[in-house]
Order: structure tokens, then C-alpha cells, then sequence
């Protein structure tokens, strides 16, 4: 961490006016904070783990007034963290002079799955975080994150009280033709031993399995009443106050007949729009792309969590003003959110439903699964085809969610603008949205940008700086004031009247900052510091580097001569771009960056 980074920290904690799901300050001024362990634990236990501020006063704006002693703080710091959790911990910790008091930052980072639950070892307590606070993990919660330390295997346990009986006939029939058509092996075996060497029954003519009854059963609920759907439409403006839901549905059945309701009701709950094509002709286009809203589902009813632990929840479906959420029991299992989509490897939670699945279809005679690892790169795909920004993943160890926003899909004048504009560095599906608003007279803040495409504050700041790298903004005024606006080097007729926003305190910084070793000319910033290609520039070297093969920060460090804040934003950005993976853990100077070719990492 450096300064820049912590003053954007900072400004975030001041807009929301509270703590923050990855952040948590202690005052500290008058000795080190006594209840900090479950903190500790909270984000040890949470996906991407958390950062810890001693020297603020949250009850006054979180205004700097210092920690006790820097040192101490630090040593009392590693000594709780060391002897007082259960794994032990091991965090990083800076100091800074920040609004003239001396601060201290930590980074607590997520401990491996096989080391889960982090406990207090004076309680023998767990906790996870939710936005700004930590909360005791369940007994069932704690189950869930022991059951994670190995594969998963709760589909294939056998459901006793059930026989081949319970199976859709229809179903079974469609499954033993498409398995024997694609399989030379399972071809040649009679039924019932396709049944038991795919995983549907646990012996031959035996009980079904999990996994068995979920996709072929009859109605899996007679035996799992909570494997369902849950869905609701929350109340518009129009709706009688006190009013909860709209249309709210609980499908049940097979995962084939579930997934094919859903996509009904979904339907059904949206709108349809015109959208021409550059051939003049207009089309119906959905609200959410239904390919999307098929593969998000799709993957909700395969990979959601089948423990003992998980069985009382449901994957819930809600459609919200501005967007649709999609939330199943059981965190993302092998892989990170920063991986989704990007490496086409995939982690299957439930392997033997998974392959099932992948031989089961429905309705519209389409499987419920297309193809291994596609799930997600179709999600993007389709979004990106119909103008729109990609969703938002959110994994919390025991649930994940994906939330994916209903922005207004680009009017042809736009989409044609944006063809014309040629950028210096290829814009993303979010800076793509952000240029045409700016065509339309909008000017970004970080804060503003976060507000309308929800992300974190260094991912806002990658997306602006990106913009201006590309020629296509602006960056006017000074770090606490700074706005991005349409580049004046544009034409004026790609450029109308301006609408000012109001010039909220924002301490984004941006990505290539103010030291950068790498000499780049036709700034376009308003500030005379500025070096706007730079961070391009760094992150084709990195490529370069990393097309011998892996290496770790210390290594690219070395050969580029780049401090580590210049790498780790080049990195970010080839990240983004679906060009680099992190082989190892967040956080281990031991790991390493490697290209991505062709959906396979080139090993070391």
C-alpha cells in the first residue's frame, strides 16, 4: 500500500460515511483496540480478505488523530494475529503521515480453503464479514467452510428412500440416447450400467443419487424441498406502500423444468426493446439477453452448495429496479471472481451433476450445460453483444451472488460514434458506456463512476485512467477535485455542450502515477504531470517479459525497473483485458504472472 492508494481508501470510508465490507478502522489513539480479533477472523475467513486503519475517528468523518505509538500498534498487531487465531495469521503493515498524524494500515489477507474456518483462540469463535461488520458464523456455516477443505462429493451420496422409479421416464430416455451417441464407451453398456457409470445411480439398479434425482427426477423436492427457486420482482413506484414482492414464484421439479420456469418468468417480468442494426432494421431485443439470464441460472443450479449444511436454502431470483440478482448457498469452489470467464478453466463443485447436466436438456431441446467452462464467457459475450456492461460477481465464501446491471442499451448514433473514435488503447464494455455518456455531457468522478457501474475504487480509477491512455478523456482539475470529461482533442461536433457536474471531494489518483519511469509524449491530461500512455506502455513490456514464461512481482520488478505500484497497475490492467492470471495466492511474493494463451496459462 502507499499513500495514494490509502487517501482513495480514505475518501471512500468519507463518502460512505461508515465502514465498508473490505475495510475496518480503530482509533487507536489512546492504545492498541481490544476487540480486534474477530476482525482478524472476519477477514481471514471472506474471499479477498480485508484492511485494517488504526488513527481515524469514524464518529468525526473519519478524520486523521493518530495511532498510540506506530510501533507498538505494529507489534501488537503481529502478536494478536500470531498467538491469538487459530490458524495463525500473518499481516502486512505500513505506517504513513497522513493529515499530520502518523497512521497504520494492514493488509489481512483470506486464509487457503483448507485452513478454514480463522477462529478466535480464546473462543474458539468464527466470524465472516457483511458490509461493515463482523458476524458470527452458524454452526451450518462453519460446516459449510469445513466441507470445502476437500472436493465436494454431496452428489454423489445416495438417496436412499428413492428408487429408479423416481426418474422422469421422458428425461431418462433423452439421457440415455444423448450419452450413448457422444460416447463411443457408454454406447456399447447396457442402460443400467450407463446409469451407474455416469453417477445417476449409486449401483446398478440401486438409488438414485443427489445428482441423479435433481436432474432426471420426477420432482427431487419430495425428498429436498428447499433445492428450489425463489423468485420475486421488487415493488416499482406504482405498487400500494407495503408491498414486498411482485409475481413471486417458487419453481420446483427437475433442474431441466426449473431452469426453463425461470427463463419464462423472467421473460415475462422484463421488457422488450427496438434496437436497429446497421442494416436499418429494427429488432426485439430483451431487457437481459436471455442467453445471459439461461447460463447465470444454469450454473446457480448446478454449482450451488449440496451439503447437509446448505439443504434449508434456496438459490433465490429477484429483479430489482436496475438490475437482476442471482444468489445460491455455497462461495465459488477452486477459482476466484478475478478468474470467472477469463482462463477457460473451470472448477465444477459438483462434478457428477455437472456431467449429468451436460447430457440432460429441456424444453427448447438445449442442454443445461452447452459445454465445460463456457458458462461464463457466454454470460460476457451476450452482454457485450447487446451493449451492455458486464455483471458483477460477488463471492462470500458461504453464498455467491451475480448481480447484472440494466443499463440502457447504445442507440445505433452512439455505437457508430464509438466505431469512428479509433482510441490509442482498445476501451472496455464500462469505458465504452462511460465515453458516450461524456458524449452526452456527462463528467465522471470516481465516486460517480462507482455509484452507476458498482466497483471498487481501483477499478474506477483503471477504467478512467484507461479512458484518457485512450485519447478519448480528459482528466481536469486537481486529486480532490479531479472529473473526466469528453478530450477536447476530439472533433466539436463529437463533443456538444458540457453539463458541469458538481466538484465532490474525490481522492482517486490516477494508475499511472505521477513518478512513472517511462517517458510518453501527447499528454492529454490538463495536469502538466500527467503521462497518460505510461501505464500502456508498462504493461506491453510486462507482456513482453511474461511471454518467456511465469514470474513473480520481485522478478518483473527487476527486469522492467518499474516500482511495485507501476507493475501491480499494469498488471490490473492486462487482468482486465483477459491477458494475465495470478498463478498462487493474493498476497505470496512467491507467486507468479503468467500470459493467458488461447484459454490455457503458459506453465512455468
Amino acid at each position: 500500500m502507499d499513500t495514494a492508494e490509502l487517501t482513495t481508501i480514505i475518501a471512500d470510508l468519507r463518502s460512505e460515511g461508515s465502514d465498508i465490507a473490505e475495510v475496518e478502522v480503530k482509533l487507536a489513539a489512546g492504545g492498541f483496540p481490544q476487540t480486534l480479533a474477530p476482525t482478524l477472523s472476519a477477514f481471514a475467513n471472506t474471499p479477498g480478505g480485508g484492511t485494517l486503519i488504526f488513527g481515524l475517528d469514524e464518529s468525526d468523518n473519519f478524520s486523521s488523530v493518530g495511532v498510540y505509538d506506530v510501533v507498538a500498534c505494529k507489534a501488537a498487531l503481529a502478536n494478536l494475529a500470531r498467538t491469538g487465531m487459530e490458524p495463525p495469521l500473518n499481516p502486512r503493515s505500513w505506517s504513513f503521515d497522513f493529515e499530520g498524524r502518523s497512521v497504520v494500515a494492514a493488509q489481512i489477507d483470506e486464509l487457503s480453503t483448507s485452513l478454514k474456518p480463522c477462529r478466535v483462540k480464546g473462543t474458539g469463535k468464527a466470524y465472516l464479514r457483511s458490509y461493515d461488520g463482523d458476524y458470527e458464523l452458524s454452526l451450518l456455516e462453519e460446516q459449510a467452510f469445513i466441507a470445502n477443505r476437500d472436493t465436494p462429493r454431496f452428489d454423489q451420496e445416495a438417496v436412499p428412500s428413492a428408487s429408479i422409479e423416481d426418474l422422469d421416464a421422458a428425461l431418462l430416455s433423452s439421457y440415455l440416447e444423448t450419452c450413448k451417441s457422444s460416447s463411443a464407451a457408454l454406447e456399447r453398456m447396457q442402460d443400467s450400467e450407463v446409469l451407474f457409470r455416469t453417477g445417476v445411480v449409486v449401483d446398478r439398479g440401486g438409488p438414485p443419487t443427489v445428482a441423479g434425482l435433481l436432474a432426471l427426477g420426477l420432482y427431487p423436492q419430495q425428498y429436498f424441498p428447499n433445492l428450489v427457486i425463489q423468485a420475486s420482482v421488487a415493488p416499482g413506484s406504482n405498487d400500494p406502500v407495503g408491498t414486498r414482492a411482485v409475481d413471486s414464484k417458487r419453481f420446483d421439479g427437475p433442474i431441466p423444468l426449473m431452469l426453463d420456469q425461470a427463463l419464462r418468468w423472467v421473460q415475462r417480468n422484463t421488457r422488450s426493446r427496438v434496437r436497429f442494426g446497421r442494416d436499418g432494421h429494427g429488432r426485439d431485443e430483451p431487457e437481459y439477453p436471455i442467453e445471459a439470464v439461461r447460463e447465470l441460472l444454469s450454473n446457480a443450479l448446478m454449482h450451488r452448495d449440496l451439503g447437509p449444511h446448505a439443504l434449508g436454502e434456496a438459490i433465490t431470483l429477484k429483479l430489482e429496479s436496475g438490475q437482476l440478482v442471482l444468489s445460491n448457498p455455497g462461495g465459488l469452489w477452486g477459482l476466484t471472481v478475478d478468474r470467472l470467464g477469463k482462463t477457460g478453466v473451470t472448477s465444477a463443485r459438483n462434478g457428477y451433476l455437472t456431467r449429468i447436466c451436460q447430457n440432460v436438456r429441456y424444453s427448447r431441446d438445449q442442454r443445461v450445460v452447452e459445454a465445460m467452462a463456457s458458462g461464463i464467457p457466454t454470460v460476457l459475450r451476450s452482454l457485450r453483444e447487446a451493449g451492455m456492461v458486464p455483471p458483477r460477481f460477488h463471492d462470500q465464501g458461504v453464498r455467491f451472488a451475480v448481480r447484472v446491471p440494466n443499463h440502457t442499451l447504445l442507440a445505433p448514433e452512439d455505437l457508430e460514434w464509438l466505431a469512428s473514435l479509433r482510441p490509442a488503447v482498445p476501451l472496455n464494455d464500462i469505458q465504452r458506456h462511460a465515453a458516450v455518456a461524456m458524449r452526452h455531457g456527462v463528467k465522471w468522478t470516481n465516486k460517480t463512476l462507482r455509484d452507476t457501474f458498482p466497483m471498487d475504487s481501483l477499478e474506477a480509477r483503471n477504467v478512467l485512467a484507461g479512458l484518457v491512455d485512450a485519447r478519448v478523456a480528459e482528466a481536469v482539475g486537481e486529486r480532490g477535485g479531479r472529473v473526466y470529461q469528453l478530450s477536447e482533442m476530439l472533433s466539436p461536433e463529437d463533443a456538444p455542450e458540457q453539463q458541469r457536474l458538481p466538484m465532490e471531494p474525490d481522492a482517486s489518483v490516477d494508475s499511472d502515477v505521477l513518478e512513472s519511469q517511462v517517458p510518453v509524449t501527447g499528454v492529454v491530461s490538463s495536469s502538466p504531470r500527467r503521462a497518460p500512455g505510461a501505464r500502456r506502455v508498462n504493461a506491453d513490456n510486462i507482456a513482453a517479459l511474461l511471454s518467456g514464461g511465469p514470474a513473480n512481482m520481485s522478478a518483473i520488478q527487476e527486469a522492467t525497473g518499474l516500482t511495485e505500484r507501476q507493475a501491480l497497475y499494469a498488471l490490473h490492467l492486462l487482468k482486465g483485458e483477459g491477458r494475465v492470471v495470478l498463478q498462487g495466492g493474493q498476497g505470496d511474493r512467491n507467486s507468479k504472472w503468467a500470459l493467458i494463451y488461447e484459454g490455457e496459462t503458459r506453465s512455468s
